[in-house]
C-alpha cells in the first residue's frame, strides 16, 4: 500500500529544486573569492552543477532523455568532493586513496558509458559506487570531527552542514539507485514518480546546506 503523490505537488517540488539549485549556483559565483580555501570547492561544485541541472530539466520538459548527462555529473561531482575532503582532512593517506579511487571510478564510468547499454539508459552501478565513495569521505570527516577537530558550535561550522547535506542526500539516493531498475520494471509509473519526488526533496535539502555553508561566517 502506498500513497499517490499529486502531480501538481511533484511538479512544485521539481520547480523548487531548480530554484534552490539556481540559488546555490549564484551563491557560488558571488562567494567564490570570499570564502575559505576549502569552501571554494563547494562554490565551484554549485557552479558546475547549475548548467547541467538546467539542461537536464529542459530536456525532461521537452520529453528527451537527459541520462547522457549523468556520467559527466557523477565524475565531476565526485572529483570536486574528493578535492574538498582532501583540503579538509589534510591526510596524505586519504589523498593517495582518493586519487586512486577517483581515477578508477572515472575509467569505469567512461568504459560503462561507452561500451554499456548506451547513454540513454540508467546505469545504477555508477551512482551506487559514487554514493559509497562520497559516504566514505563524509564518514571520515565526521570521524575526524569526533576525534581531532575542536569545534565549539557545530551549527556554525560550514563543513558540518556540507557533510550533513551529503550524508542525508546520498543515504537516500543510494537506496533509489540500488532498487531503481527493479522499481521501473515492477511498479507503476505513479509509484516511480513518488520515488523520484523523494529524490527531488533530498536534492533540495543538499543544496540548501550548500547555500547555508557558503553564506555562513565560520567561527574562529
Amino acid at each position: 500500500m502506498h500513497f499517490d503523490l499529486p502531480l501538481t505537488l511533484a511538479a512544485l517540488l521539481s520547480y523548487l529544486s531548480i530554484l534552490v539549485i539556481a540559488v546555490a549556483g549564484v551563491s557560488g559565483l558571488i562567494r567564490l573569492k570570499q570564502v575559505s580555501h576549502s569552501l571554494r570547492v563547494v562554490a565551484m561544485l554549485t557552479i558546475f552543477e547549475l548548467p547541467l541541472e538546467l539542461l537536464g530539466e529542459f530536456l525532461m520538459l521537452t520529453h528527451r532523455s537527459n541520462l547522457f548527462l549523468m556520467p559527466i555529473y557523477t565524475i565531476g561531482e565526485l572529483g570536486l568532493l574528493a578535492l574538498l575532503y582532501h583540503r579538509t582532512l589534510e591526510s596524505s593517506t586519504f589523498t593517495r586513496w582518493i586519487l586512486g579511487a577517483v581515477g578508477l571510478f572515472t575509467i569505469y564510468t567512461i568504459f560503462d558509458s561507452v561500451f554499456g547499454p548506451g547513454l540513454h539508459w540508467f546505469r545504477p552501478w555508477q551512482q551506487i559506487l559514487q554514493s559509497l565513495l562520497i559516504l566514505t569521505m563524509v564518514s571520515l570527516y565526521f570521524l575526524k570531527l569526533l576525534n581531532e577537530l575542536r569545534v565549539n558550535y557545530l551549527t556554525r561550522e560550514p563543513m558540518f552542514w556540507v557533510s550533513t547535506g551529503l550524508l542525508i542526500y546520498f543515504l537516500g539516493y543510494l537506496q533509489i539507485a540500488l532498487f531503481s531498475n527493479y522499481l521501473l520494471q515492477h511498479y507503476s509509473v505513479q509509484f516511480n514518480r513518488n520515488v523520484w519526488a523523494v529524490h527531488t526533496l533530498l536534492s533540495i535539502v543538499l543544496h540548501s546546506c550548500y547555500c547555508l555553508a557558503l553564506w555562513m561566517r565560520p567561527q574562529r
